[in-house]
C-alpha cells in the first residue's frame, strides 16, 4: 500500500511538472530563444572590432564593475571584521581559539562570491532591465562585461575581507597580525580559489540574464517598475541555485 502510494505521488508530481510546463509552453520557448540570441551575440562580440562594440563594453564594464567597488569593499571589510570578531570570541570560550583564524578564512573564501552575488543582484540585476526596457543598447555587452566583472569582484571581495580580518587583528592586540593572516590565508586553496572564480563568473551571466529578459519583456513605460522588481528577484533567485551547482560541480570533480 505504502508502496503504490509512493509512486501515485512521484506520478502526481511529474504530472503537475507537465502541466506546468505545458502552460507556459510560450514563454519556455521564448526563453530558449532569448538564451540562444544571447550566447550568438556573445560570440559575435567577442570577435567584433567595431569602435561601438567595443565601447559597449566599456561603459558596461565601468558602470557594473568600477561603480560596485565601494558597496562591495565595503561589505566584505565589514564581513572580515565581524567573522573574525566572532569566530576568535565563541571559539575561545570552548578552548579552541587557535583554530578561528583557518576557520574564518575557509568561511570568508564562500561569502566573497556571495557578496558580490548579492552585491550584482541587487544593484545592477535593476539597472540592466531598466535599460533594457527603455531599448538603451544589446544585451550582450552588458552580459559580457558581467562575464568578467563577476571574478574580478570576487577577488576584490576576497581581499577586502582578509583586510578586515587583518584590522580586526592590528586593532584588538590580541594576535599578531602577520600571523593571524597567515593562518587566515591557510583556509584558502587552489581548488577553492578557481571555484570562486567561476561562481563569480556565474554570477555575472546570470544577472545579466536576468535583468535583460525581464527588461525586454516590459510592455511599456508603466510596466518597467514590475519588471525591474522581476528581474532582481530572478537574478537572487539564479545566484542561489548557481552557488549551489558549482558547489556538486567541484565536488564531483574532486571525487
Amino acid at each position: 500500500m505504502e508502496a503504490s502510494e509512493r509512486v501515485a505521488g512521484r506520478d502526481g508530481v511529474v504530472a503537475g511538472i507537465l502541466r506546468w510546463a505545458s502552460d507556459r509552453k510560450g514563454e519556455l520557448m521564448a526563453l530558449v530563444d532569448f538564451l540562444g540570441a544571447t550566447l550568438v551575440g556573445l560570440f559575435r562580440l567577442l570577435g567584433d572590432r567595431r569602435p561601438e562594440g567595443r565601447a559597449a563594453f566599456a561603459r558596461a564594464f565601468e558602470r557594473y564593475g568600477l561603480d560596485s567597488l565601494p558597496v562591495v569593499g565595503l561589505i566584505a571589510f565589514t564581513g572580515g571584521v565581524v567573522l573574525t570578531h566572532l569566530g576568535l570570541k565563541e571559539l575561545g570560550k570552548v578552548g579552541v581559539e587557535g583554530v578561528a583564524p583557518r576557520l574564518v578564512g575557509i568561511v570568508l573564501r564562500e561569502i566573497s562570491p556571495l557578496i558580490v552575488g548579492v552585491a550584482l543582484a541587487g544593484r545592477v540585476a535593476s539597472s540592466v532591465a531598466a535599460e533594457a526596457a527603455v531599448g538603451r543598447g544589446a544585451a550582450a555587452p552588458r552580459i559580457l562585461a558581467l562575464l568578467l566583472v563577476g571574478p574580478l569582484l570576487v577577488a576584490y571581495a576576497s581581499a577586502f575581507a582578509l583586510a578586515g580580518s587583518g584590522a580586526y587583528a592590528v586593532l584588538s592586540l590580541e594576535r599578531p597580525t602577520g600571523l593571524h593572516l597567515a593562518e587566515v590565508w591557510s583556509g584558502f586553496n587552489m581548488r577553492n580559489a578557481v571555484a570562486s572564480l567561476v561562481k563569480g563568473a556565474g554570477f555575472g551571466f546570470v544577472v545579466g540574464l536576468a535583468g535583460a529578459w525581464h527588461g525586454l519583456r516590459a510592455g511599456g513605460t508603466l510596466d518597467v517598475g514590475a519588471r525591474v522588481r522581476a528581474a532582481v528577484v530572478s537574478a537572487v533567485i539564479g545566484v542561489g541555485v548557481t552557488e549551489v551547482l558549482v558547489i556538486f560541480v567541484f565536488k564531483w570533480i574532486r571525487s
